[in-house]
Parts: C-alpha cells; structure tokens; sequence
C-alpha cells in the first residue's frame, strides 16, 4: 500500500530531499544528526530491535578510547539542546551500555530522530528506479531517478521505499566471517550454526552457561582476546572449565607496545599474550592452524584443527565461540553501480588512500576527504565501519569526519541546482 502522505513511499521528487540513513550505530546517528541540521526528509533504517543494537551486544565491554574520541560535536550540541549536557571525564573509556544510556539512547529519543527512525526494519536491497546496474551509465541519468529500497519489517512484511540520496551505516558486526580455511565456511558449520556463538559474551551475568566443558575460542584479534581474558579468569574460578584457543596466527606475541597510548589496549594484549604463550591451567593455545571440519556430536560438537597440510587434531567442544571479525554486507547494493576493492571488499578509493598511507594503528588515521567515498552511483554513500571494508583501524573519530565531508558535498534538503553534485 502505498501512502501519499509519506514521501518515502512515492517515486516521485518533491519540494524536500529525502535521504535514507542504513543502520543506527554511532555513524548512522552522527548522520541522522547532520540530516536534521540540513533540512533533508530523513528515514533511519535499523534491523535490530532498538537502535544502536550492535553496541548494546556488547556493551558489558569498555572501549580502549576515552570519552573525548567516541562523541562527535553534534552529540555534544544535542545533548546540551535537551537538557543532558554530558559530564563525564573525557579521559575515562566509556562501556558501550555506557554510550547507549547517556548518549545514543536520550538523542534518539528527541521528537524529529524518533519519528524517522524505523526499528526492525531490515533493508534488503537497493537500486535504481527503472534501471539495473549496468543500464545508464552516465551519472546525471542515473541521479535524476531516485533509489528503490526493499525493506522488511517485523512483521515479515515487505514493501519498497524510496530516496534521493542513500548513506549505508550498517558497520560490519552483522556480518562475521566463518570459521574455514580461505574464509570460506568449514564443512559442517552452515549445518551447525546454532551451535556456534559469534559475539562476546557478557561472563558475568553467564558465567553458568559457560562454567564447566570445553569451549572452543576461534580468532585472535581484540574481541577474542578480550574473550579469553575472561575465560581464563572463569577458569580459574571454576575448575574444570577447559579453553582451546585456536588461531592461525603462530606467535603468541600479539603485538604488545609498551608505548602504547590506549593503556586499557596496552594491558590487554599484554595479557592475552601471556596466555597465548600458555600460561594459563584452562586456556590451551593452538597458534597456527584452521578450522578444517565440523561434525555433530553427542551433547557437543567434533572439530576437526588442521596446521599445515596433514596435521590434524581432533577435538570435542561443548561450545564454540568464533570471533573472527567480520565484512559489511555488499549484497544490499549488488544493483548499484559501486567500485568496490577486490582485497578489502570497500569502496576502491578509499581502499587505495588506505593503502597508499601505510596502514598502521587506528590512532593514526584520519578522513581521506569525500571523493575517496564517491562511487560511481551518484548520491550513496559507504561510511564508517563499514567503508574500511576488511581494513580494522576504523576510529569513530573518522567516521565523524566522513559525515562531515559528505554533507558538505550533497548540500541541503532542498531539490539541488543544475551545478550540484
């Protein structure tokens, strides 16, 4: 059904420009934030039952960055509007539910962000009115036809909404990665997805569910080793809790920088290296191998270790934890016309500025300016997370910037002039 009075569900242009915000993470607020300063028609679309669902899955964690780097200056200034100016030490690091309540959560709330903000409501592709991806070539064809979105919502009902200009914010946390060899699914874990658990769990309001057994740990970056941290210290609480902790990196030194300016990131890598060198009496380490295999078990599951080409251990895990990071979603703009790198799975340019500045910690990076998020779909737009594609040195404080540099392009909600972008 389609109302008139709700100009995301017309095809045609009107007196105002309606820009659609995927996810309502950090970046997508940040967005949402800048959409309502510059007059747009704004809709949000988050999949989750609450915006900000990603954070609130982990927000028993506590950030390595202080208060001063996870808040943009439209946070600030929407706080101190309605009356909950933030006072918080800007050195401390805030916990993600610690984000939610005091920031996310009160600037949702306001009347214009809660009113275009849509709850539950998946989107599952994006096009072109009337034209595929490799239709129209010229981009001021392309532009004067708005975007199809197809959404679900939680009902299980979809319908198609519609928007000039389009800012994907739905980040990576959605979309893990799999436990195989070559970053494939291992055979046998598609059948026993149920099984494996693929976000950090909070051990001290589960501590039960994870007390006792073995659990087996996949990954090595900072979520797993935040997660092993914890499951040592349940182990040594709770005897008879064993850890395998799997991953193919083969030394157990994690990269510990004495001069490391985030200390909480500092102490743990330090600490989860001490356990991956193996001293810990529940964590045993396996450095250097893959997931090979998967198969059902009784009261568990049989995983197949494999390090090298014949190598193989079998194991019996009662659960399995995999924290393997993860890669945006590019099947939501498969029609569109995006320049995406073949390494990193982001936007091309901006992979390339990546590239070009040597990598390096997250505390080094900064915003490449907006034409390294310009693809050749005119008027959408990958920020945040997200647009790092497979590159994890993303800083919210980049994001902030991108919502800058992006609105700064695309002007303001009245229909743009013939020099526009």
């Amino acid at each position: 059904m389609t109302s008139h009075s709700d100009p995301f569900q017309r095809p045609e242009v009107g007196p105002v420009r309606r820009l659609a915000v995927l996810g309502a993470g950090p970046v997508g607020l940040d967005a949402a934030l800048a959409a309502r300063d510059a007059g747009f028609a704004l809709r949000v679309y988050e999949a989750g039952p609450h915006p900000a669902a990603h954070v609130r899955q982990w927000g028993h964690v506590r950030l390595f960055s202080p208060w001063s780097m996870n808040l943009s200056d439209r946070m600030r200034e929407g706080l101190t509007a309605i009356d909950r100016p933030l006072e918080v030490d800007p050195d401390v690091s805030p916990t993600g539910s610690e984000l939610v309540d005091r920031v996310f959560d009160p600037l949702w709330s306001t009347a214009f962000l809660s009113g275009a903000l849509h709850i539950g409501t998946r989107v599952l592709a994006v096009g072109r009115q009337g034209t595929l991806k490799h239709e129209e070539i010229a981009s001021t064809t392309r532009a004067s036809r708005p975007f199809r979105i197809l959404v679900r919502d939680e009902t299980g009902t979809e319908r198609t909404e519609f928007a000039d200009l389009v800012l994907d914010c739905t980040g990576k946390f959605g979309n893990p990665n799999t436990l195989g060899d070559g970053g494939i699914p291992a055979p046998g874990e598609r059948a026993l997805e149920r099984r494996i658990e693929r976000w950090l769990p909070d051990l001290d309001r589960e501590a039960e569910r994870w007390t006792g057994g073995t659990t087996l740990l996949v990954g090595g970056g900072h979520s797993a080793q935040t997660a092993v941290r914890a499951l040592d210290a349940l182990a040594r609480r709770s005897p008879g809790t064993r850890v395998i902790w799997a991953m193919r990196r083969e030394d157990p030194e994690l990269g510990a920088d004495p001069d490391d300016p985030l200390p909480l990131r500092r102490e743990l890598v330090a600490e989860a290296s001490r356990i991956a060198r193996g001293d810990s009496a529940g964590v045993e380490p396996e450095l250097g191998v893959v997931v090979d295999a998967l198969e059902s078990a009784p009261d568990g599951v049989s995983v197949r270790l494999r390090r090298g080409g014949a190598d193989v251990r079998e194991i019996h895990a009662d659960r399995i934890l995999a924290l393997t990071g993860g890669v945006g979603d590019a099947g939501i703009y498969r029609q569109l016309q995006v320049h995406e790198c073949y390494a990193t799975s982001g936007p091309m340019k901006l992979s390339a500025a990546l590239l070009g500045s040597g990598g390096g910690d997250c505390l080094a990076q900064e915003s490449h300016g907006v034409e390294t998020l310009m693809n050749p779909e005119p008027g959408f737009f990958i920020l945040g997370d997200k647009s790092y594609g497979r590159n994890n040195t993303f800083l919210l404080q980049v994001g902030w910037s991108q919502v800058d540099e992006v609105f700064a392009a695309i002007g303001g909600g009245a229909p743009p002039g013939p020099s526009s972008p």
